[in-house]
């Protein structure tokens, strides 16, 4: 037994740092300074815990996460909890965005024991790696009393423990072990999607746009496969439901208007206060969506809010070799949202008194504030023609004071610390910003966006192909790590298909078709259905990915990959092949409906094809 690590004190950690220091994850670095004896997932900690006979505790989040920053700064670095968890855990850090399969697994479990879910994640496991006990952010007094009431079972009752995780865990593989079957259930023909799309109107919030609820996230794929029905069948209840959700999206806090992009999600149902993170996954399927709603609505606006995405993308979130970095932080300098929002004193100051007065009212910064006391998030839901009534002004002075005023404004933001940018390169997320650039081009005609796009594939196939047909799952400062998951090789696949069709370079068809031949042969499992990964990556099992939300799920992607390819290689047999993919899920999507929204795009874009003998693309 290493006594040594067992009796390991805070203060010895502190002076000679824990193991996270040399890990490339920002996240990972983010807790090196901490007085917990932090592992990396890897062998030799898993192998540790077996040896001693110690119980794990997993925690797993990611760099831009809020509650990881709270819980870092207020449990983590106090040395009475590093000393309960120094001294009878193996304590592991995990960084969700890098091992998306073990952050997975538990957050099932999580969500078994608790009824929710969210990051951090923190999870007691035995040391064979199955879970007993778990939930999210612990305020650090709970955290503490709780590590001790653990430690102490673990000494008196070892064997109530292991009992406990072995019956969860095998709770947890017989679920996983259901979901490889097929489900089939009525045809997927019009009527069957017709009547999906009628359900969804029944959660659509028809004054505020979007899933009615206590919080907006913006969903991408729900709104492009309401958009791809519209397509279909003109249903104007569908070109409705998309027309106000973009419109609400595009007024709202959810988008930055002066430095482009959007937040993560809201806190509340109008899309005014965000979550203030920026995800690429999330900008990156929201550009295409307003790109491809503003070609086919005739929507020019909408169009501009794409664009506006890709430049934010370009200027704030890529490096210099071209792809485009995982996420900006929702802190600066130690709080949440405070480089976004403004005072009306603030304005002034930037724009000058005489216009500040104005360009405030215009962008919804009012006295009271809406974030917090006196201070707002920007929105551009005013009417100027009121505002000019208002202040006496001009119309046409005072409508172009925003675009007038934005530079002026963002530079002023510039001066303040700014949110932490986190490099890491996720090979699925760049992916969408492949298919994002590609419909820049197509939509604007703006050669340098095609050129982003070949630049972002270019050094996914230097830095995160492997021998074989493998992929890493992302990359740190050049150096590829993780290993890539279904949605990785699907969503670039599609990135690359779309590459093709604007360059008709072969290069990319040919790597798209060997990573969806490496994809198949190693995730496709029996019934037609799909794993997310190729083997398990805990005890828990290997778990399908079916569920389309704030990403599209692997099978959803990986369908519509290959009914992409089906479409530029004129192959009707693979066609036919995914709709029987389709067919084998249609029980599952009949009960979720728009939460398998990528499935359902799927079996709209068989029938249009069908019916026109073209891609529906």
């Amino acid at each position: 037994m290493d006594s040594t690590r067992i009796d390991r004190t805070p203060a010895d950690v502190r002076r000679t740092g824990n193991r996270l220091r040399h890990e490339r994850s920002l996240y990972l670095r983010q807790h090196a300074h901490n007085p917990v004896d932090w592992h990396p997932w890897d062998q030799a900690a898993l192998d540790l815990a077996r040896a001693q006979e110690r119980p794990i505790f997993l925690s797993s989040g990611y760099a831009s996460c809020h509650w990881c920053h709270v819980m870092e700064a207020e449990v983590f670095t106090a040395d009475a909890v590093a000393e309960q968890l120094n001294r009878h855990f193996v304590c592991i850090k995990v960084d969700r965005e890098e091992m998306p399969d073990v952050d997975s697994s538990y957050m099932e479990a999580v969500q078994l024991l608790t009824g929710g879910g969210g990051w951090p994640m923190s999870v007691f496991l035995t040391p064979d790696l199955q879970p007993f006990y778990g939930g999210t952010y612990f305020p650090r007094d709970r955290f503490l009393s709780l590590l001790e009431r653990i430690a102490g079972f673990w000494r008196t009752r070892r064997g109530d423990l292991r009992a406990q995780a072995g019956e969860l865990t095998e709770h947890l593989r017989n679920a996983a072990a259901a979901s490889y079957t097929a489900e089939a259930g009525k045809p997927l023909d019009d009527a069957l999607v017709a009547s999906l799309i009628q359900n969804a109107q029944v959660h659509f919030d028809s004054r505020h746009g979007g899933t009615a609820g206590a919080m907006k996230f913006p969903v991408p794929v729900r709104w492009s496969c309401l958009l791809h029905w519209w397509r279909r069948s003109g249903d104007p209840a569908a070109r409705a439901m998309v027309e106000r959700t973009l419109t609400a999206m595009a007024a709202g806090g959810l988008r930055d208007h002066l430095g482009g992009g959007f937040h993560r999600y809201t806190v509340d149902p109008h899309w005014t206060v965000p979550h203030f993170e920026k995800m690429l996954y999330d900008n990156a399927q929201l550009a295409s969506l307003f790109l491809d709603a503003g070609v086919r609505l005739r929507r020019p606006d909408f169009a501009a809010v794409g664009i506006d995405t890709l430049e934010f993308l370009m200027r704030d979130m890529s490096g210099e070799e071209g792809p485009c970095y995982a996420s900006l932080d929702a802190d600066s300098g130690g709080e949440e949202g405070t480089y976004y929002v403004w005072t009306r004193a603030q304005i002034a100051a930037a724009v000058g008194v005489e216009d500040g007065p104005v360009v405030a009212d215009l962008l919804g910064v009012g006295d009271v504030g809406n974030f917090a006391p006196g201070a707002s998030v920007i929105t551009r839901r005013a009417d100027p023609p009121a505002v000019a009534a208002r202040y006496g002004h001009d119309l046409e002075a005072v409508a172009g004071l925003y675009e007038r005023y934005r530079p002026v404004l963002l530079a002023a933001r510039t001066e303040r610390p700014a949110p932490g940018l986190d490099r890491k390169i996720v090979t699925g997320w760049n992916g969408l910003a492949i298919s994002a650039f590609v419909h820049g081009f197509q939509a604007a005609g703006r050669s340098d966006l095609l050129a982003r796009a070949e630049r972002i594939a270019d050094y996914l196939a230097r830095v995160h192909q492997r021998s074989a047909g493998e992929l890493a799952r992302a990359s740190n400062g050049g150096e590829a790590t993780g290993s890539a998951v279904l949605a990785d090789y699907a969503l670039l696949a599609q990135g690359l298909l779309d590459l093709f069709r604007a360059t008709k370079r072969s290069e990319y068809l040919d790597r798209a078709r060997g990573l969806l031949t490496y994809a198949r042969e190693r995730c496709l499992g029996p019934a037609d259905t799909w794993f997310a990964t190729a083997a398990a990556a805990t005890p828990l099992g290997r778990r399908r990915d079916i569920l389309d939300s704030v990403l599209p799920s692997g099978g959803s992607a990986a369908v519509n990959a290959l009914l992409t390819l089906a479409d530029v290689t004129g192959d009707l047999e693979l066609r036919q092949e995914m709709n029987r993919h389709l067919q084998a899920q249609s029980g599952r999507l009949e009960r979720a409906g728009l939460e398998m929204a990528g499935w359902l795009t799927a079996a709209i874009r068989v029938r249009s094809s069908a019916a026109r003998g073209a891609s529906d693309r």
